[in-house]
């Protein structure tokens, strides 16, 4: 693309012709830096404008400087790399950026988004970019929106060179008005100008002369006065004249009549004249004209020779083209542009006498303008515009024609009367301007939030759809209606406190208050306003805040609810970094260990663990760094008085979670549970103990009596009654010494378990 060399001579030319560099700020590009900043929620945004030596700021929102040197500029790489979008979503991770000094130095730019600044000729002039502090990322929304604001600079910037042109040439004008006075002055051609509407004449020095007045008697010089002064004979020629002038649409009058001086006598005037400018209802409010003293004049043809040098010197000094032609078509006069013209386009100029059309024009061409010459004659006056493309030189210019029938002294219809001048100009700046309107009314209905502007006395002037989703009303039900209308009853005196600290300058944001929902609910709004004291207008942007409502109660519940298990639990809650070092404990702390949270932070809680449970917790703990969670068993862990208490642990990581970024840490006391655990085992042991003993002691009777028994149930042996009598004594014995040992295990037993302990 052209312009794409930060030293090429052509761009550099190009941002020297808008005449912008190093101009003071102005409200319309601040608007656009402040509307950048909010559609891309950033808090910087720069119009920046870069020639081969800086960078300057011609609007800087968010960030108090007027340029930097090209050496720390973000934009000129738009213009360098030849792109129409760069984004650097984290400058301390771009090689080209992190050395900057914006970058590593205040005010530290984490972040940077800009749109070239591309004329239609294609030369890169700068961006329009926003910036923010740290690293972020634009969704595609707010890139279109940033782009599409670029390009409004880009035309309020050819707005601002077409102004100063039309200022050149409105200087220029007046200083060819003044040459016109002058050349005017040297004829002794008198210049009025009559308002109709109020019957009153303004004289330049030569008309006071000519009519032999004085300054003082012209403030009552009255039309009738006028006619009064007018020899008789030829006032009702002058009456119709006069009043065929006035008929819209005027054709202009010419007029010669004896006009009665001071000292009697009557002096021969030539008056001319026309209606220039009318009512909506074609009623005359204005007529302009000459008057010339004929007096002496004895060869009117001379005279009229002069009277046609002088208009030929008036309009030659013009760019505009004048000319005119008969009833044939044929050139009566023309000025020098009108030559100038014709001449570029077929090589010679039209001789008067000759068609005013020619054989290098396409015959569709003259067609129109034959079209255009006929309804002059046939309509009278009226004025075209047209569109001119230069396929070879990319550009399109615009004239505006004005057609008017052409009369002689008797008032006969004798030709066209033709000018035609450039308003390209004009209508570029109209265009910017509607394009800007409607681009700006894009962007604002896109925007969720409500964008508005209010009168003085609160009446809506504009409003985007937002009002629709959030009021529930259109745009066009509350342009014209006070915006109290809508104010919840209770929150009207504060908002009116506030429209009027608004309305002394200063600058309100996030100012709360309840609007009345189209269905009868409360909105809860939150505002930024601000008052242009020029325009007399409050430019204001509105939210609606009842999601945010949600969130703030949510969140008071969630910090009560967390409150009471932190606080008042019975578990101690702490946070850990990856090598166990505190950086938060729960005030429960207190309560379970004797230690404050703050006696905690920065120690490491390995140096609170018994030595005997140090390297099981330790390999429990690295765990967790590869795994969301671990439980670890009852350990050892030191209380504050010295002593030790047993604690149960679950460890979660969340070193990747950016509210805590560590490891939490949830811990119960349970030394009362462990002990009893252990009082369980030993009493456990004793008893394995007390079985094992008893059992050889129960083991030799049962061993007896079973053989014994054994012994009767053997029929074969055939025992004698005293053998079995002998028996049955064994066995008695033996069971006896049986219920002897089985009471000796009971004792023994309840003396070895210590059922308090248990319990």
């Amino acid at each position: 693309m052209k312009g794409s060399n930060i030293f090429d001579n052509n761009r550099l030319d190009a941002l020297l012709s808008f005449d912008v560099m190093d101009t003071h700020p102005e409200a319309i590009y601040d608007e656009i830096t402040s509307l950048a900043a909010t559609i891309c929620n950033t808090p910087s945004s720069l119009i920046s404008l870069v020639d081969d030596k800086r960078q300057f700021f011609k609007s800087h929102h968010g960030l108090d400087i007027n340029g930097t040197s090209l050496e720390d500029s973000f934009c000129k790489n738009v213009i360098s790399d030849d792109v129409d979008l760069l984004i650097v979503e984290d400058t301390h991770k771009d090689n080209r950026f992190n050395d900057y000094n914006l970058v590593k130095n205040d005010p530290n730019v984490g972040f940077y988004a800009g749109a070239s600044l591309t004329t239609e000729n294609g030369y890169r002039l700068g961006t329009l970019c926003v910036l923010d502090y740290q690293s972020r990322k634009l969704d595609s929304t707010q890139i279109d929106g940033l782009q599409t604001l670029a390009k409004q600079v880009v035309q309020l910037l050819e707005l601002r060179r077409s102004k100063k042109k039309e200022k050149d040439q409105k200087l220029d004008l007046e200083r060819k008005g003044q040459l016109l006075d002058n050349i005017v002055s040297a004829t002794g051609i008198g210049i009025w100008e009559r308002n109709l509407n109020e019957d009153s004449i303004i004289l330049n020095k030569q008309a006071f002369d000519i009519f032999g007045l004085n300054k003082d008697s012209v403030n009552q010089f009255s039309t009738d006065i006028w006619f009064s002064l007018i020899h008789q004979d030829d006032l009702p020629e002058v009456k119709n004249k006069m009043l065929a002038c006035l008929s819209y649409p005027s054709v202009g009058c010419s007029v010669q009549y004896r006009f009665l001086q001071e000292d009697g006598t009557y002096k021969w005037v030539h008056e001319k004249g026309k209606v220039l400018k009318w009512s909506d209802t074609k009623k005359p409010l204005a007529m302009y004209g000459t008057i010339q003293d004929i007096t002496d004049k004895k060869n009117y043809n001379t005279e009229l020779q002069r009277v046609k040098n002088n208009q030929e010197a008036m309009i030659n000094s013009t760019k505009d083209l004048m000319w005119s032609i008969d009833l044939e078509f044929k050139l009566i006069t023309a000025n020098t542009a009108f030559h100038e013209l014709v001449t570029k386009i077929q090589g010679k100029p039209f001789n008067e006498g000759s068609l005013v059309f020619s054989d290098q024009v396409d015959k569709q061409v003259t067609e129109k303008w034959k079209s255009y010459y006929n309804r002059a004659l046939t309509s009278g006056r009226f004025s075209v515009k047209q569109k001119t493309q230069n396929p070879r030189k990319f550009w399109t210019t615009y004239g505006l024609t004005s057609f008017d029938l052409l009369y002689n002294k008797e008032g006969e219809k004798i030709g066209i009367t033709c000018f035609s001048k450039d308003i390209t100009s004009e209508v570029l700046s109209q265009q910017v301007l509607m394009s800007a309107k409607e681009e700006m009314q894009k962007i604002m209905d896109t925007s969720l939030d409500i964008i508005c502007t209010l009168d003085e006395e609160g009446y809506f002037l504009s409003i985007n759809k937002a009002c629709k989703r959030v009021w529930g009303y259109n745009p066009k039900d509350l342009i014209g209606t006070n915006y109290l209308y809508l104010v919840f009853k209770d929150d009207v005196e504060l908002t009116k406190i506030s429209a009027e600290a608004v309305s002394s300058g200063e600058k309100i944001v996030n100012f709360e208050n309840r609007y009345v929902h189209k269905n009868g609910t409360i909105v809860p709004m939150l505002w930024s306003s601000n008052w242009d004291e020029k325009d007399r207008i409050y430019y204001c942007i509105a939210r609606d805040n009842t999601e945010k409502k949600k969130a703030i109660e949510q969140l008071e519940n969630s910090e009560r609810r967390y409150k009471t298990l932190v606080q008042e639990g019975s578990d101690m809650i702490c946070i850990v970094d990856e090598k166990a070092v505190f950086s938060y404990a729960s005030p429960t702390s207190t309560k379970i260990l004797n230690i404050t949270p703050e006696e905690f932070v920065d120690t490491n809680a390995f140096e609170y663990v018994h030595p005997e449970d140090y390297t099981t917790v330790y390999n429990e703990f690295i765990k967790v760094l590869d795994c969301p969670q671990v439980a670890i068993k009852p350990f050892r862990f030191k209380h504050g008085d010295g002593h030790w208490i047993w604690l149960e642990t679950i460890i979660t990581n969340k070193l990747n979670e950016p509210s805590i970024k560590g490891i939490v840490v949830n811990s119960k006391e349970v030394t009362t549970k462990v002990q009893h655990l252990k009082a369980i085992e030993e009493q456990n042991a004793q008893l394995k103990k007390i079985a094992w003993t008893q059992s050889h002691i129960v083991r030799a009777p049962v061993a007896r009596l079973m053989g014994l028994i054994d012994l009767l149930k053997d029929d074969k042996e055939k025992l004698k009654p005293e053998e079995k009598e002998r028996i049955l004594n064994y066995i008695i014995t033996s069971a006896d010494e049986i219920d002897h040992v089985i009471k000796d295990i009971v004792e023994n037993t309840i003396n070895a378990i210590d059922l308090d302990e248990i319990t």
